[in-house]
């Protein structure tokens, strides 16, 4: 008996100390030639450079990468970090990208941000009807 409350306190002790890298907002829009813009939200406690947000990705519907936003230190100050990536191109067909973010520490596994891309008939109706 004494063993598993020992070891359910371990447990609840580790939980409190790993916290993954959840996105909470993401949002595109079209740039020029083709490219898009992509600022996200991610949430998460950096520590220190073993443990703070060292990435984010866009996956199509597949989970196929699309590109890949590199963060270089840590921001210690901030719960919530804002990031902006330009220039990247969304390929043909997709019909939803989706935003996760790297822990350093933890790895990949929070919470993931999903964006419906409207398709080329969607688009060409909104400019017809001014929307």
């Amino acid at each position: 008996m004494k063993k598993s409350i020992v070891l359910l306190s371990i447990i609840i002790t580790i939980s409190l100390f790993a916290q993954k890298a959840d996105v909470i907002e993401g949002k595109i829009k079209k740039s020029y030639g083709g490219s898009y813009i992509a600022d996200v939200k991610i949430r998460h406690h950096d520590i220190n450079y073993s443990d703070y947000v060292s990435e984010w990705q866009i996956l199509d519907q597949d989970r196929k990468p699309i590109t890949v936003r590199l963060e270089f230190a840590p921001k210690p100050e901030k719960e919530i970090i804002e990031s902006e990536l330009i220039g990247f191109k969304i390929p043909k067909g997709t019909k939803k990208i989706i935003i996760r973010a790297k822990c350093s520490k933890d790895g990949y596994g929070g919470k993931e941000f999903v964006i419906k891309i409207p398709s080329e008939d969607e688009n060409a109706s909104r400019q017809k009807t001014g929307e």
